[in-house]
């Protein structure tokens, strides 16, 4: 958000603000249905929100997950691809899409920004399709803490500076979402620590202390470059 707030002259940047508004969401909440226009665009601020796909027999999976300072939301007339629903209770940053779409027609860079946050929702599908690919559960949940990692540093640091890690979600959600079974994800957050990867403070918190180590762990050396290192 204070990306494209930045690329904009200051009478722009005041319209910009005055449409935007505060929401907090509770777990489960729909904010946009799969094939449907969204009516407001968003940012995360806090909270997890996931990306929903129905197949035809009636599943539904998983395809990417949106962290605090993602946007989400299709401007331009476009219909969603998939469902936007809160995997935890979220604080977001949202407005109506119709101003939304009149400021951003009378910036080229604010558009050419709000066009890259959208290649950054496909990353996350993309890097998702990669987490579930993982064949051993502790590569998976690997993946995931780089993700968490990557959307909590929001830049380069050093690769063995710890990252604190508050994971909202309960152990048996994480386990359902990276399709293992509590037990299976228990063991190899273990493992994760006993290597010296991870701290566990509590289960809902912990301490990322090696991100080359966690990369090595997850099996997926793309993730690292996000990192700058």
């Amino acid at each position: 958000m204070q990306r494209l707030l930045d690329a904009l002259p200051a009478d722009l940047r005041n319209d910009m603000l005055a449409i935007w508004e505060r929401e907090k969401v509770p777990v489960g909440h729909i904010l946009i249905e799969e094939n449907a226009e969204a009516e407001r665009i968003g940012f995360v601020l806090d909270g997890l929100l996931a990306m929903v796909k129905t197949l035809p027999d009636g599943r539904r999976h998983i395809i990417g997950l949106l962290t605090p300072a993602d946007l989400f939301g299709r401007a331009f007339n476009g219909k969603s691809g998939y469902r936007i629903e809160a995997l935890t209770d979220a604080e977001l940053l949202t407005c109506p899409r119709t101003p939304f779409e009149e400021l951003l027609t009378r910036s080229p860079e604010a558009e050419r920004l709000f066009l890259l946050n959208v290649l950054d929702e496909l990353d996350a599908a993309r890097e998702w399709v990669m987490v579930l690919g993982s064949g051993k559960v502790v590569q998976r949940v690997a993946s995931l803490l780089l993700i968490l990692c990557r959307h909590k540093v929001q830049g380069a640091i050093a690769p063995r500076a710890p990252i604190n890690l508050h994971i909202q979600l309960k152990r048996v959600d994480i386990a359902h979402l990276l399709g293992t079974s509590p037990e299976s994800l228990s063991r190899s957050f273990k493992q994760l620590e006993r290597d010296g990867i991870i701290a566990i403070n509590t289960p809902y918190n912990m301490d990322v202390l090696d991100l080359c180590e966690l990369t090595e762990a997850a099996g997926n050396a793309l993730l690292i470059e996000d990192f700058g290192l």
